[in-house]
């Protein structure tokens, strides 16, 4: 070491350094001889295939929701829509009495004061109508009166002598004496009509007046539903804001339309649940079956219950998702108000049926194999080959087979990995 404790610093630590990474370098090497490589050589777990009885249980998601719920819904009044003044928080708790809603009546107001127009103007012309027929009716009659008093002097002075009176005089008389006999039937006949031309065109006003005072009442009427009270007492849910009118919320200033739900008031002391199963996973869901419920605030605590009632159809509860769910309602069998609120998520496991003595594996145990499904048995210390099998019902995480075990087999829960084994086999082809 005294050579090299002669040379510079500078060119003694770069020496010290050169042999520090030779070091390390063969460490390394060292390191990576020993250290096994790759997935293939490391053991899979294994378990003695038995039979056993196996609940079939089907894993489903949801939420609270009231089994007993009133519709609140904008009243129906003669206007297109309403603006609504206050509103109740979404909520919150209401007892029977209590104000929920109130609408502005100023649309009503406006429209009261249209209906109230019609109706004078129909009530003037209905009068000015009586005057006018009355004074032409006045007319006619005097018309009559003077017809018939021309009628009776000519009667009186009608020439008929033909010695006293020339041919000419007897005709002028006659003639005379038929026109004012036409002018009295004409008079009756202008009575006659003038009343049936008035009596129509009375109809026709009084159906004016008669409908005017039917939308009065119906507004009056409608002012006093423009407040609505609560037929009982309950929790108010409103609807998803996405769905209420593309997103616009419940509140006050917003315009609504005639007949549309507003919200849900709900009776927190019966509570059931809504829950949404796989399509693929609800071949065995049955009404009636066993359900245990747990909430997610509380997954300490079990509820139990019973399928109600299952959707026909299966839908898509996202939108635009392809994966769709059957929606199953599940009545409890108790119902605590401490805990359950109405839309508290909850995870519900739908006991679907019983099987007695059957082989059941876990579903990580099956592999695609070709076109066909098989498990890996153990033939002798670190040696599996996959096996076919056909499997029966199972839920998520297990299933049962029904071919291609049997009981004693030792079966890999962890398959052996088939592409390296294949990878492995064409080296050794090579």
């Amino acid at each position: 070491m005294r050579p090299i404790k002669r040379l510079p610093k500078f060119i003694r630590a770069i020496f010290i350094a050169i042999i520090l990474l030779a070091a390390v370098s063969v460490a390394i090497y060292a390191a990576r001889r020993a250290w096994p490589s790759g997935s293939s050589e490391v053991a899979p777990l294994t378990v003695a295939v038995q039979p056993r009885d196996f609940t079939l249980k089907i894993y489903a998601n949801g939420e609270l929701q009231s089994a007993e719920s009133m519709t609140i819904a904008v009243p129906f009044v003669p206007t297109q829509n309403l603006r609504i003044a206050s509103v109740v928080a979404d909520g919150r708790h209401v007892s029977k009495g209590d104000t929920l809603v109130e609408f502005d009546q100023t649309e009503l107001d406006l429209q009261m004061l249209e209906f109230r127009s019609n109706l004078d103007m129909a009530n003037q012309k209905i009068t000015k109508g009586e005057l006018a027929t009355n004074v032409e009716k006045t007319d006619i009659i005097k018309d009559k009166r003077i017809a018939e008093l021309e009628l009776q002097k000519i009667n009186e002075f009608l020439p008929r002598d033909a010695q006293i009176y020339s041919q000419r005089d007897i005709i002028e008389g006659q003639i005379n004496k038929e026109f004012s006999e036409k002018k009295l039937v004409f008079a009756d006949a202008r009575l006659q009509l003038k009343g049936k031309v008035y009596t129509l065109d009375e109809a026709i006003l009084l159906l004016e007046r008669q409908q005017a005072n039917t939308r009065i009442g119906q507004i009056e009427r409608a002012f006093a539903s423009l407040k609505l009270i609560s037929p009982a007492s309950g929790i108010i849910v409103y609807n998803n804001p996405e769905y209420f009118f593309s997103g616009f919320s419940i509140q006050p200033g917003r315009t609504v339309w005639i007949g549309s739900t507003l919200f849900n008031l709900v009776n927190p002391d019966k509570m059931e649940a809504k829950c949404f199963v796989l399509e693929k996973d609800a071949g065995e869901l049955k009404k009636d079956q066993p359900v245990t419920v747990t909430l997610d605030p509380f997954p300490g605590q079990e509820f139990t219950g019973k399928v109600k009632t299952i959707d026909n159809l299966a839908r898509a509860i996202d939108q635009g998702s392809p994966v769709k769910y059957f929606q199953v309602i599940v009545e409890l069998d108790k119902t605590d108000p401490n805990l359950m609120k109405p839309g508290m998520k909850l995870k519900a496991q739908i006991r679907a049926g019983d099987l007695k003595s059957v082989i059941v594996v876990p579903r990580s145990a099956v592999v695609k194999k070709d076109s066909d499904l098989a498990v890996y048995i153990q033939k002798s210390p670190g040696q599996f080959e996959p096996v076919k099998v056909k499997l029966g019902q199972g839920d998520l995480i297990q299933v049962a087979v029904t071919e291609g075990l049997q009981a004693g087999q030792t079966l890999a829960l962890n398959p052996p990995d088939v592409k390296r084994e294949s990878k492995d086999e064409s080296k050794k082809e090579k």
